[in-house]
């Protein structure tokens, strides 16, 4: 959490910032979006879910259990599509430059609010059919969806929301990797743009690899849930808890890419540190 806050603190004061770059000033709401969807994600859904962990029953109330699963669905479907639009962002400043400059900063923060309300329409069942339930004396935050449609509905989800995501953003960084390594970029990038292109593209290829790699265990057990049987044996129910754990610590390596890799996030650091007086 330290890190996205620090994260926060070194990305928002460049959006106002007239000497950088066009493609920088576009991802720029992008970063902070996913850094901001980071913290939620750690402020309320983890301390919940630890929470949760320590006891048999659900003990947190109603409203809990409802935004908890809520929410959880909601930042995860908003990460994804947040980093899709910085994979075609830089697809387009790669391969088609000049359409890029027909992108405003305004447009990227409305595509920002855009995810956000898809990101909500696609969890609406889930704040819709969660509830708690009291059974032999016991409370128990469930989905009471029918099994079936329980079933269909993340399967869905997790080709929307994943599957299908992951397949374009895979397609991006193939034919930006081909014009910057293999055709060793095209003839309208001089070479310092071509540098500059080069360690932006790894910057954003090896967030988007590791993303995927952490997240891939999560939903290959929502992918094999039948039923929503998945959950009735102890080693299920360990395994969905671990790919649930390995998922959100990948929250944690955001940051820790950005200002390992990130010179633009390197640079912003050493401006912070100037300016609260810090030394490094």
């Amino acid at each position: 959490m330290p890190g996205n806050v620090l994260l926060l603190l070194v990305l928002i004061p460049d959006l106002m910032r007239t000497g950088a770059s066009h493609l920088s000033r576009l991802t720029g709401p992008l970063q902070v979006n996913i850094a901001l969807l980071d913290l939620l994600l750690f402020l309320y859904n983890v301390p919940v879910m630890f929470g949760n962990m320590l006891f048999e029953s659900w003990r947190l109330g109603y409203v809990v259990c409802v935004t908890y699963n809520s929410l959880s669905l909601s930042i995860i479907f908003a990460d994804f599509y947040s980093l899709l639009a910085v994979s075609l962002l830089r697809y387009m400043a790669v391969i088609h430059p000049t359409r890029t400059l027909a992108v405003s900063q305004r447009l990227i923060g409305w595509a920002c609010v855009f995810i956000w309300a898809l990101s909500f329409l696609f969890s609406i069942p889930l704040w819709i059919h969660y509830t708690t339930v009291e059974m032999e004396g016991e409370t128990y935050c469930v989905n009471q969806m029918p099994k079936q449609q329980l079933s269909l509905y993340f399967r869905l989800l997790g080709g929307m929301a994943f599957l299908l995501p992951m397949l374009v953003m895979i397609l991006c960084y193939s034919s930006i990797i081909f014009t910057l390594w293999v055709r060793r970029g095209l003839a309208i990038h001089t070479a310092s743009s071509l540098q500059v292109n080069r360690r932006a593209t790894v910057v954003a290829l090896v967030t988007v690899v590791t993303f995927v790699v952490m997240w891939v265990p999560y939903w290959l057990v929502v992918f094999l849930m039948k039923d929503g049987e998945l959950l009735t044996t102890g080693p299920r129910y360990l395994a969905s808890n671990l790919t649930t754990l390995l998922a959100y610590a990948n929250r944690c390596v955001n940051p820790i890419i950005c200002f390992s890799l990130s010179s633009q996030c390197q640079a912003g650091l050493r401006k912070f540190v100037r300016r609260t007086g810090c030394c490094l």
